[in-house]
Parts: structure tokens; C-alpha cells; sequence
């Protein structure tokens, strides 16, 4: 047998410095992103990990080589390249979303979207949306159409960390008198194992934030990244690359079928999609005629992984503006054809034009130090036209509550009111209030409180902060505790507050109900690490500050439909009853239905009570029938079904108001709406708060006459 034809049979090193099936599962990835996204109603392909995957691999052994016999890299080169690599191409999207968000967008939503723009452009999408306690949402009409760019601007972060990671352990090593290589691979070892290590518990304790986390994604590119520093060590014979490669593009494929990406990654189970892809990456050229490369490298793979980058930028905005347009919460198949193909018409346009052209267009990059300038200059400018997008559109937004607010008439909108009006009571079908231009800043005092000093906590923080009522600050103390569904409660409980002289503060954490479940308990209520320590907390601070009333939620949907009443929410509620304090609750509410949000688009105002839903989908008969299980003497709860629901439906829209702000919080207009039932049961329950009411106008004159 000829020494050739042993090479080809027996194991071999794959030295290549091109490798074009990695450019074929680039485009595969891309693919199955944007397929997953559209038809798939976003749910999680595990190409973005895919991308992630390659650009580790591909990054660090070419900054490797950058550092040549020394350590030092060339940071004008280094830099500027990825601005006309990653920002360039990226700003032509960021100029079509603005424009189009602008029209598109309700203006409620328009200053986070301008927030996001600037972040897209500054590489800090995935912490601004971390800030501003975004999960990750499948597409509908409400998701931001920039989420997308979280993956872009882990990307950016990366390469500038991992520049001066690998300038740092080269000057060491080159010091020591040490392989670069091997520290190199010594040091990404500890850094995979410390971030896999985060991003498992991250994950199991907050995974919304930890999707978007760099410090729990790093793993998904360091641990690629040391494979590309010793590939083409690897000597492996041609069957087994063969069966590595299938193998690996078999799970890359099947990730979006059998694991849920969205709640798992990137935890344990991103090792799914980023086994699969270094599976491929090290079968490399498999010499084989079977194996999965000799599909990787035809056309249309290749020719995908041409436009991936630029097509990946386009499709998300392409579709989330569709859906704004269409009014769909998810895409029918014409509407999906036509998206998929402006996103690869897009994309293409985006290669030639951008990524060819512009981004090596001589006259602004001629050399490395004059294209860093150019880049920087044009990015800052960017974000400085995206900072002064935020200041205007909360102009218009304020302006356009104030003259929301002078128009509201009770007459007109009763909201709670009309479940219980009598028969002879008529109410005039009215187009419902406030409308989707306003309606997610139709929110109470705590979280206007909480925009000025951050008081509210988030889901991984357990720290007992108060955010307090900014006039009703004196008299008996009213604390409410809970999640975001005590904290919808605020406004009409703030001015019960300052009417009647109480101190009210309010101790919420997102996703956070009041009890004493365990994070792993039987109800299956969902209770991270943080939430269990908190809610022990605000036990000892109750204990400690003795109310003279607690306010909290009595029923629940975390985790479980329809409402449920844990034993740890009992426990809870039983420990401050135990303390001689008394407890009125308030009943969960009904979320938005695909169907109500539909419904909600199409309304034309000759309904009041409209975007009816079985009842049955958000209240449980029992506790219709039976309440809650405490002493009636020491606690009460304000049955929030009797406002906005009959025996049979629950509706969208009652008494020409949205119930709704977002998909499960109540607007504050109709919860003020039922500020009179809920002094009524309030006053029958605690008597003693209310004898001695405020002259609140009285008392506004006399602070304006000091």
C-alpha cells in the first residue's frame, strides 16, 4: 500500500487554515435560526450557540497568532476590524428600526426601544435588556424587535475581553518562559469551568437574566475556543471523523426539536447544540465520500453562510414589525414566506452593500488608525442621535398621559364599576382606555418611585428595600410585600393613603410571591434561591416594624393555571397573623390570551365589557366557593374576579377600560377604577385606618403657601 493511500486511510491531522464546512454549518445555523424564529413563533434553535461556538474557535487562536514571537497585539487593527466587521453592517438595521419604530411601535414602548437601539449600537443589548427585566420572549407583536442583537453584543464583549486576556497570559508566559499555548488553554480551562459553573446556577436561579448574561455565556465560546488551539493536533482517522460529523450536525439539528432553549439555556443543556458543533468543527475535512463536511460545503450551505451575519440582523425586525402591522400574535404562512424571504433578499443586499463595500471603503478605513477613528466616530454619533430619540419620545409620552389623564371622565370609563352596576345603570360603548400607545406606562407610583431610586428588586437580589410613598409618609404603617402583582395594587392603595394619613411603603420583588414555599416544592409554584431568602427576610422585617396592616396577593399563577393557594402561601400569611397583624389580600387577576390581545387590536368601541375569555382558564371553582382558608377576623381578600369577570367570562375590557397594561399586570386606571369597592371592603375589615380622613387639598395649599 502507497504512503498516500495510508494517509487517506489512517488517522491524519487536519492542518487547514480555511475550512469551508465551518462556513456550511455557519449558514445551517443561521437557517435554522431564522426558520425556528419565524415559523417555529421564535422559539430557540440553538444556532445562536452555534454562532457563539464559531466565533470562539475562529477568535482566539487568530489572536493567538496576532501576538507573532511576542505578546503585544495591534489594537487599531485589532479594533477597528471588528467595527467594520460587526458594527457596520449593523447600522443600517438600527437606522430601519428607529425609523420604523417610530410609526410602528406604540409610544409607550418607544423610549425602551431607543434605549436599545443605543445599546445595539454601544454592544450592550443583552445587559439592557438584563436592566430592564426583558425575558426572552418568542416573537409576538409586543417583543422588541433589537432583542435579537443580545447574541451580537455578547459577541462584541468578547473579542475586546479576550484581547486583552490572551495580550495579558502571552506577556506573562513570554516572561516565564512558558508556552502561550498551553497557558493559554490553561487559563480558558479555569475560565470555561468558572463560567459553565455560573451559568448552571445562574440559570436554575434566575434563568431570564442568565440568557443574556456574558459572564454565563462565556463557556459557549471559550470551550470552542480551546479546541481551535489544538484542531489541527488532533489526529483522527477518516471513519471516526466521519462519524463525529454526523453525529455533531445531528445534534445541531435536532436542539430546537427536544430541548427547550428558552427556559434551559444556558445551563447544562446548551451542551446539546455546543457538543454538536465541536463534534463538527474537530471531524474537520473527514476525506470520507459519507461524511456530513461533503454536505456542509455545497452551494446552498455556503452561500447562506455568506449573508448569515447580515441576514441574521434583518430577519428579527422584519418579523416583529410584521406582526405590528398585521396585527398577528404569531405568523401565518403567507405572512412567514414573506418575511423569510425580505430577511434573505435583506441580507444579501446587506453583504454586497455593507459588509463588501462600505466596511472597506478606503476613504474611511484607508488604514488601521483612521478606520478605529472613523468607527468610533461614527458609533458615538449614533448613539448620541439614539440618546436624543430617548429624550423626545419620553416628551411625547409624557404629553401624551397628561392630556390622557385631562380627558379621562369616570362617566365615560367606569372600569370596575360597570361588573357591578345596576341594570338601570346605562354605560355608553366607548373606545376602551388607555390605548396601546400609552398603555405600558399606565403603571402606579411604585414604579415611578422605583425609576428615580431603583427599589424594586430583580430577580436575583434578596435585599429588603422599601420603596416608599413620596407625600402619604406619616401615621400608621401600611406595608404591602409581595411580587409585582401586589405592587399593580399601588396607586389605589396610595390614595387611600394619603387620604386617610397612612405611612405606606411597599417591599416588591419581581417574580417574587409572598410565602414560605421552598424553591422546590409540590405546588410547583416557581420560587428561585433569592425569592425563598427574601420572602425569610420580610418576615423578620415585619416582625421588627409591626404594621398596622399587610397588604399582599392571596392566589397565584406562578407556575400553576388557574390560581392556586400554596401551603406556603398559607404559612406566610399565618406567621403575620400570628404576630397579631392583620392581612388583606388581593385575588390574582386574568392575564392577556392570545385571543384578548386579538380582540384588543380589533376592538372599535361598541362593547363595554368586551374580550371575553372562559373564566374557568384564570379562577378556580373552589376557592369561588369556598374563599381562603383563614380567620375571617384577621384577614380579608378583595375578590378581584367580581370586577372583572360574570359567572362565565372574564373580559380584556371592562367598562371601557383596559384591564391589562402588559400581558398580566393590571393598568392602574382600572385599578383605580376599584378604588371605591376597595375602601368600602377595607373600611368593613380595618375600621381603625379610616377614621380620621385627610384634607388632602387642604393640605396641598398649605405646603404651596410655605
Amino acid at each position: 500500500m502507497s504512503e498516500s493511500n495510508t494517509q487517506v486511510r489512517g488517522a491524519f491531522k487536519d492542518t487547514r487554515k480555511f475550512r469551508p464546512e465551518l462556513h456550511g454549518v455557519r449558514g445551517l445555523a443561521i437557517f435554522l435560526v431564522v426558520m425556528f424564529h419565524i415559523i417555529g413563533n421564535g422559539t430557540v434553535s440553538g444556532g445562536i450557540d452555534v454562532f457563539l461556538a464559531i466565533t470562539g474557535f475562529l477568535a482566539i487562536p487568530s489572536l493567538m497568532r496576532r501576538t507573532g514571537d511576542g505578546w503585544y497585539i495591534g489594537l487599531a487593527a485589532r479594533f477597528s476590524g471588528l467595527i467594520r466587521r460587526l458594527l457596520i453592517p449593523l447600522l443600517p438595521v438600527a437606522l430601519f428600526v428607529g425609523i420604523a419604530g417610530t410609526y410602528l411601535i406604540p409610544l409607550s414602548e418607544q423610549p425602551q426601544l431607543f434605549s436599545e437601539l443605543r445599546a445595539s449600537i454601544l454592544f450592550y443589548e443583552n445587559w439592557e435588556l438584563v436592566n430592564s427585566q426583558l425575558e426572552y420572549e418568542a416573537a409576538g407583536p409586543e417583543t422588541s424587535p433589537l432583542q435579537h442583537i443580545w447574541s451580537t453584543s455578547i459577541q462584541g464583549q468578547f473579542h475586546v475581553a479576550m484581547t486583552f486576556v490572551v495580550m495579558l497570559v502571552a506577556f506573562l508566559a513570554v516572561k516565564a518562559g512558558r508556552s502561550k499555548k498551553g497557558a493559554l488553554i490553561a487559563v480558558l480551562s479555569l475560565l470555561t469551568i468558572a463560567s459553565f459553573w455560573w451559568a448552571t446556577i445562574d440559570t436554575s436561579t434566575s434563568q431570564a437574566s442568565a440568557y443574556f448574561s456574558t459572564a454565563s455565556r462565556a463557556w459557549e465560546l471559550t470551550l470552542p475556543g480551546i479546541l481551535g488551539l489544538i484542531v489541527s493536533d488532533l489526529k483522527i482517522s477518516r471513519w471516526v471523523r466521519g462519524i463525529m460529523s454526523w453525529v455533531g450536525l445531528g445534534l445541531i439539528v435536532s436542539c430546537g426539536f427536544v430541548v427547550d432553549g428558552a427556559n434551559l439555556f444556558p445551563g447544562p443543556a446548551a451542551l446539546w447544540p455546543i457538543l454538536g458543533i465541536c463534534l463538527v468543527l474537530a471531524a474537520g475535512e473527514t476525506r470520507t465520500s459519507w461524511g456530513a463536511d461533503r454536505l456542509l460545503v455545497t452551494w446552498p450551505f455556503q452561500k447562506v453562510g455568506d449573508i448569515s451575519y447580515s441576514l441574521y440582523l434583518w430577519h428579527w425586525p422584519f418579523l416583529i414589525f410584521a406582526l405590528q402591522v398585521t396585527g398577528l400574535e404569531r405568523v401565518d404562512l403567507p405572512t412567514g414566506i414573506a418575511v423569510i424571504a425580505a430577511s434573505f433578499i435583506a441580507g444579501a443586499l446587506g453583504k454586497y452593500i455593507f459588509e463588501d463595500r462600505v466596511a472597506n471603503w478606503s476613504f474611511a478605513f484607508p488604514h488601521p488608525r483612521r478606520a478605529l477613528a472613523t468607527g468610533v466616530a461614527t458609533g458615538v454619533v449614533s448613539a448620541l442621535l439614539a440618546t436624543g430619540a430617548i429624550a423626545t419620545s419620553n416628551t411625547k409620552l409624557n404629553d401624551a398621559i397628561d392630556s390622557y389623564r385631562d380627558s379621562m371622565t369616570l362617566a365615560d370609563h367606569p372600569g370596575a364599576g360597570a361588573m357591578v352596576a345596576p341594570d338601570y345603570v346605562e354605560i355608553e360603548p366607548m373606545q376602551y382606555l388607555p390605548d396601546r400607545s400609552i398603555g405600558r406606562n399606565d403603571y402606579g407610583w411604585n414604579i415611578e418611585v422605583h425609576l428615580e431610586n431603583e427599589c424594586i428588586q430583580r430577580t436575583t437580589s434578596s435585599s429588603t428595600i422599601a420603596c416608599e410613598h413620596p407625600t402619604a409618609n406619616e401615621g400608621p404603617l401600611v406595608i404591602m410585600v409581595g411580587s409585582s402583582h401586589t405592587g399593580q395594587w399601588s396607586d389605589p392603595i396610595g390614595d387611600l393613603a394619603e387620604r386617610y394619613g397612612w405611612d405606606l411603603v411597599l417591599y416588591e420583588k419581581s417574580g417574587c410571591v409572598f410565602t414560605q414555599d421552598p424553591e422546590v416544592n409540590s405546588a410547583g409554584l416557581l420560587v428561585t434561591g433569592s425569592c425563598e431568602k427574601w420572602n425569610d427576610s420580610m418576615l423578620d422585617v415585619i416582625e421588627e416594624r409591626q404594621p398596622d396592616l399587610v397588604i399582599t396577593t392571596g392566589t397565584s399563577r406562578l407556575g400553576n393555571d388557574p390560581e392556586q393557594i400554596t401551603d406556603g402561601m398559607i404559612e406566610a400569611i399565618t406567621a403575620v397573623e400570628d404576630m397579631g397583624i392583620p392581612v388583606y389580600l388581593f385575588r390574582e387577576n386574568l392575564y392577556r390570551t392570545d385571543d384578548i390581545a386579538e380582540c384588543l387590536a380589533a376592538s372599535v368601541g361598541d362593547q363595554v365589557n368586551e374580550c371575553g375569555q372562559p373564566r374557568e382558564m384564570f379562577y378556580d371553582p373552589d376557592i369561588d366557593a369556598n374563599g381562603v382558608p383563614y380567620s375571617p377576623e384577621n384577614v380579608r381578600m378583595f375578590d378581584t374576579s367580581k370586577y372583572t369577570c360574570n359567572e362565565t367570562e372574564c373580559f380584556g375590557i371592562v367598562g371601557n377600560v383596559s384591564v391589562l397594561r402588559d400581558a398580566n399586570h393590571l393598568s392602574a386606571t382600572f385599578a383605580n377604577s376599584a378604588i371605591p369597592f376597595i375602601e368600602e371592603d377595607m373600611t368593613d375589615f380595618i375600621p381603625e385606618l379610616f377614621t380620621n380622613p385627610v384634607d388632602v387639598a387642604a393640605s396641598g395649599s398649605s405646603d404651596s403657601d410655605g
